[in-house]
């Protein structure tokens, strides 16, 4: 209920931007059609992750200052194919030269800092099945800077996920990142109160023409004891309207089991300027690092964006 209410106050403080901002409507429609071999047996899956639209918008409030804000809505379907609706982000904010806040619902910077290396992005071969710091803060203040290729940002948050016992903050998270001439690079970390620390680090290069490398490296280590190291390595391969690509992945639990590893290649084919048709072959072993839990996808998929 307090999630709501929050999120229903950013609306609000959103909606006179909305009437005076430069605005845009956005979305992506993504869909994956799967033929997956759980454990032997055969089962067709439609994946949906990643489907969603909003609006997004500045308007000039005064001399080198700007309102900024988003809503923005997701479309999911959960494991019983049954569509769910969410709130991805819904948060206002304030830029100019010294950079930009933003409050309200926010990726966390440590999720978004490792984007350049997922190429299955919202497939079944998603990183996040390797990856565990995928977290959006329902109640966030942000700060974001930029100096030439250097940029930075840090997080405060206030949800209980982080605190059963502190009703201020409780979880900081930040990043700094090089981006320039195809070469990028960061550094976040994520700090939980009375939860988990995570961090990241990551590096990746475009090539002049389109051809993509990268990696990223994934530390967890709860307060509880016991988490996780974990990485995930791509590369891509651009020819004309082809993107042919490869990832992989492995997750080994300080908790004992076995180490969990995600291995794909895949085939994007652009058909428009805004719209992709992929295919995809994945196999992801010892599941939740569980022995001989096993599946293999080979899919199809839509992704259009608007």
């Amino acid at each position: 209920m307090k999630r709501i209410k929050f999120l229903l106050a950013i609306t609000g403080l959103a909606t006179p931007l909305i009437g005076t901002a430069d605005t845009t409507i956005f979305g992506t429609l993504n869909a994956n059609y799967g033929f997956l071999k759980e454990n032997g047996k055969s089962v067709d899956k439609v994946r949906m992750t990643g489907s969603r639209l909003g609006v997004k918008g500045f308007t000039p409030l005064s001399a080198g200052i700007e309102g900024t804000y988003i809503l923005e809505a997701g479309v999911d379907l959960d494991d019983e194919d049954k569509v769910k609706t969410d709130t991805r982000q819904a948060w206002v904010g304030l830029r100019g030269q010294l950079g930009e806040i933003r409050l309200g619902r926010q990726f966390a910077a440590t999720k978004v800092s490792s984007a350049p290396v997922d190429l299955f992005s919202d497939q079944f071969a998603d990183y996040n099945a390797i990856l565990e710091s995928e977290f959006t803060y329902n109640q966030s203040f942000a700060y974001i800077n930029k100096f030439g290729p250097l940029g930075f940002a840090i997080e405060l948050s206030k949800d209980k996920d982080f605190s059963s016992t502190d009703t201020q903050i409780t979880a900081t998270d930040a990043v700094v990142n090089y981006s320039q001439d195809g070469v990028y690079a960061a550094f976040a970390t994520m700090q939980g109160k009375d939860s988990l620390k995570m961090s990241r680090l990551t590096g990746a290069y475009t090539f002049f023409d389109g051809h993509k490398i990268g990696a990223t490296f994934e530390q967890s280590r709860p307060e509880s004891g016991g988490g996780h190291d974990a990485f995930v390595v791509s590369a891509g391969m651009q020819s004309g309207a082809s993107f042919l690509k490869a990832q992989y992945g492995e997750n080994e639990s300080k908790e004992g089991g076995q180490k969990e590893t995600l291995s794909a290649v895949g085939l994007d084919y652009r058909i428009a300027k805004k719209t992709v048709l992929s295919f995809e072959y994945s196999i992801n072993k010892n599941r939740s690092h569980l022995a001989g839990d096993q599946v293999k996808a080979t899919a199809v998929g839509l992704s259009h964006s608007f």
